[in-house]
């Protein structure tokens, strides 16, 4: 009787799990609506009692003010409940895939890192060449309108590539053939669009001096660190990888 009794009085206490109208109701935005009835379907009894899936959707709610989608947060419903995790072998941290951030935050993240990268080097080249370079019309891929669209399109294109590499939500990856022709596709693309870029006319492309390519090279840093901190970014070109579901463990 007693044990009944027990029962009753945790069943009442147990933290009631939300329909698709409350949560509907509850501020997430639609694909978080959607992430949290899968987490609510896979949770076990015991999370839900431990209040793990409502911390979960405080969570969403939260960090969706700031542009973090539940994917960038935690990967997958399974590995925001600690069921499925990636294994980083070399230092046993539980990782969420790169591509999970998404490919617009991917996107922006690479242009950071491309335009600081050809800002640097195209400084470089200019302090300490031999002989001007400012006034050559040969050197049109040095100008900083050709430096601005390189990096635009090599953050997208190189968003893509992430998203073609990367398993999808059931864990599976594009055959290996289609995965080579993609990525010929994208880096040639980006070639491609790189000479042309170096075609634009001097008088709307200038070639400047290689020091202020080296300020750039810093603002361009501190924006990527600004992006990191602002989206929880890690992993990629410059950065470790995120270990969001080792929390849950």
């Amino acid at each position: 009787m007693t044990e009944e009794k027990n029962e009753t009085q945790a069943a009442q206490t147990a933290p009631k799990l939300k329909t698709h109208e409350e949560l509907a109701q509850s501020g997430l935005s639609k694909r978080n609506q959607d992430f949290m009835w899968q987490v609510q379907s896979l949770a076990t009894e015991e999370q839900i009692a431990a209040g793990l899936v409502a911390e979960i959707e405080t969570e969403l709610l939260h960090a969706q003010k700031s542009g973090q989608t539940a994917k960038q947060l935690y990967g997958t419903p399974n590995q925001a409940l600690g069921h499925e995790v990636h294994h980083n072998v070399e230092t046993g941290k539980e990782t969420v895939n790169y591509a999970a951030n998404g490919f617009w935050n991917i996107a922006i993240d690479n242009t950071f890192v491309f335009f600081m990268m050809f800002s640097l080097m195209f400084g470089i080249m200019l302090m300490f060449s031999s002989k001007s370079l400012s006034g050559s019309g040969e050197l049109g891929s040095l100008g900083l309108t050709a430096l601005v669209l390189t990096s635009l399109s090599g953050g997208v294109l190189f968003a893509a590539w992430t998203m073609l590499m990367a398993p999808n939500a059931a864990g599976q990856r594009m055959s290996l053939v289609m995965r080579i022709i993609g990525s010929l596709l994208i880096f040639g693309t980006w070639f491609l669009l790189y000479m042309l870029f170096g075609l634009i006319p001097l008088k709307f492309n200038p070639i400047l001096p290689g020091w202020v390519y080296l300020v750039l090279a810093g603002l361009a840093f501190l924006g990527f660190q600004w992006w990191r901190r602002r989206t929880g970014m890690q992993g990629g070109f410059m950065g470790g990888t995120s270990n969001n579901a080792a929390k849950r463990k």
